[in-house]
């Protein structure tokens, strides 16, 4: 279970939806609260976890750029091709607009430029997830994905509109109503987010097994191979000096014949000669 935690708590993604989900219950805190000083502290800590999240996503337009291009580029032309491609396109929008906020949000500058850019990019944000609810519409009109992931998707846009709905003043709602819509889609998304980084920790630890067993049977069969090239130059170095030491001893026992043969023919010569 440990691991699992920790493989959830290095993800990024998971990181940011955490603080979310954080962020959430301390703004229906700050809404519900009857002090005011308690409400002073809840904002005060919503603010910081806000600005938390922000750092984690300061160069996400690159990543929604990148899939606005893939989406257009590998789909076949369809309606879906130009509403997955607007979605990611919006979204790249609303992040690159809001990086430029950065400097307000961490109360360093008090630009009132800026202050309407995040204006402008909530805007943005709206539109986004409009096309993302006609996106999951399509979906489920042409039955492109299973039903439970359609019904998580329409229930994370339906709970996701609301807060920059709200923030802009196109959706009349009071803080801990968007509290608790940003709870619940935090919840369900960091459930998908679970889902995926043990699936991924999971497939990370199969590859590595397999790579270590193939690891093994290499080095197994390096280790055998260099065992009979041993064995065969040993082989080949007894092989040698075998014929080595039968050459002397064929060579001696030529020698001897030669010997035998001298000393037989001197004899007869000897014995001619008598």
């Amino acid at each position: 279970m440990l691991a699992e935690v920790a493989n959830y708590a290095n993800d990024a993604a998971a990181v940011e939806k955490s603080l979310r989900l954080l962020q959430a219950f301390v703004q229906i805190a700050a809404g519900t609260t009857s002090s005011v000083t308690d409400a002073k502290t809840w904002n005060m800590a919503r603010g910081q976890f806000a600005l938390s999240r922000r750092y984690l996503r300061l160069f996400k337009w690159i990543d929604f750029s990148q899939a606005s291009t893939i989406t257009w580029t590998s789909s076949p032309p369809s309606s879906r091709r130009v509403l997955a491609t607007a979605k990611n396109m919006l979204l790249a929008i609303y992040f690159f607009m809001e990086m430029f906020c950065i400097t307000n949000a961490m109360g360093i500058t008090t630009s009132s430029f800026l202050t309407a850019l995040q204006h402008h990019a909530l805007q943005v944000w709206f539109f986004a997830i409009s096309t993302s609810l006609l996106l999951t519409t399509h979906d489920y009109l042409s039955q492109n994905m299973s039903s439970a992931t359609l019904a998580s998707d329409l229930v994370l846009d339906c709970c996701d509109i609301l807060i920059p709905g709200s923030a802009v003043g196109w959706i009349p709602v009071d803080s801990v109503t968007v509290g608790i819509a940003s709870s619940v889609s935090s919840i369900i998304a960091g459930q998908q987010i679970w889902a995926r980084v043990q699936k991924e920790a999971k497939d990370k630890e199969m590859r590595k097994r397999e790579k270590s067993m193939r690891k093994v049977r290499f080095d197994k069969g390096t280790k055998v191979s260099e065992e009979e090239e041993e064995e065969e130059e040993l082989s080949e170095k007894e092989g040698k000096e075998e014929e080595a030491s039968n050459g002397v001893v064929d060579g001696s026992v030529k020698v001897l014949a030669n010997a035998a043969g001298d000393g037989n023919g001197g004899v007869k010569k000897r014995s001619k000669k008598a």
